[in-house]
């Protein structure tokens, strides 16, 4: 059987329409810097192929994620989030909560060592409002994003204009939001109420909805809830598995059932945000971002 070798990799066309591809040109750059995990290759006599992923040592590991569009941050064209996992030998232990010593400085060294080499490659970088810390989370993460040239990057708001003053469920110290109500929960409540039967096993007129969480590196400033939710069209109105056309009555659809969901979440108090390009029937499903804003919630009670 042949040697481990390094397999050898081009940087990847990035193409917005894909997601996919910005998480793998993130990914590239990571490898490049030797923050990402290394993929080696061997053969053997047979001509079968064997892989092995390595990552580095005494750096933690990144790998990037795709974020939604409506949760990049206005005018970036590249958008990720990167977690970062901490060396094995400096992680919190499971079962007794103990914390190695030389954990603390391990990720305040390196969680701002990795945002000075992505930012070297041009990529502007924020870390987790809360700042992940071994006490609290298994690993940490950044939001990863890049400009149009000459455009400048956001301007984080000052601490005192966040709603929340501490992470959000669940982390070590808190698993649940019990006994308060989830994000994902009060967006459910508020679609239930409005009798669109988004959540009911029969075929809906109105397609279907999924409610799941979101990272909150991501959630607005205001928010004190915040969810994705991904909205996808009835059957009769999918695009054909056969040759990707939509049927007809299809643009109609996403319309009316896109513009029945903005409103019925705004009269319930809630904040969505979507991509700037518009959805429409050459998509498989829309991803938004719905908020309550926690000034809303103190004024209205």
């Amino acid at each position: 059987m042949s040697e481990w070798t390094l397999e050898p990799a081009a940087a990847p066309i990035y193409d917005r329409a894909d997601p996919q591809s910005g998480r793998a040109l993130v990914n590239f750059h990571l490898r490049e810097l030797g923050l990402g995990e290394s993929l080696f290759v061997r053969t053997d006599a047979d001509g079968r192929r064997f892989c092995r992923a390595v990552v580095p040592q005494g750096l933690g590991v990144c790998r990037a994620h795709v974020l939604i569009e409506a949760a990049w941050p206005e005018g970036a064209e590249l958008c990720v989030t990167v977690d970062w996992a901490p060396d094995a030998a400096l992680r919190r232990d499971g079962w007794t909560g103990r914390v190695p010593a030389g954990a603390e400085a391990h990720w305040r060294t390196r969680i701002a060592a990795t945002a000075q080499a992505l930012e070297s490659l041009g990529y502007a970088v924020e870390p987790n409002r809360f700042r992940h810390s071994p006490r609290y989370h298994a690993g940490a993460e950044l939001l990863v994003y890049r400009m149009p040239a000459g455009v400048p990057p956001r301007q984080l708001p000052a601490a005192t204009a966040w709603a929340l003053s501490e992470p959000v469920p669940p982390h070590f110290q808190r698993r649940d939001w019990y006994p308060d109500l989830s994000p994902e929960e009060i967006v459910c409540d508020a679609l239930i109420e409005a009798g669109l039967g988004l959540f009911r096993q029969e075929p809906s007129p109105f397609g279907r909805v999924a409610l799941r969480d979101i990272t909150q590196t991501v959630w607005p400033p205001e928010a004190d809830r915040c969810t994705r939710l991904t909205w996808r069209p009835a059957d009769a109105f999918a695009r054909d598995p056969d040759t990707g056309l939509p049927p007809a009555g299809a643009q109609d659809h996403w319309h009316e059932c896109l513009g029945r969901l903005h409103q019925v979440l705004s009269g319930a108090g809630l904040i969505v945000r979507s991509r700037s390009r518009p959805w429409g029937p050459a998509d498989d499903s829309a991803d938004l971002l719905v908020y309550r804003a926690a000034a809303l919630l103190s004024t209205s009670e």
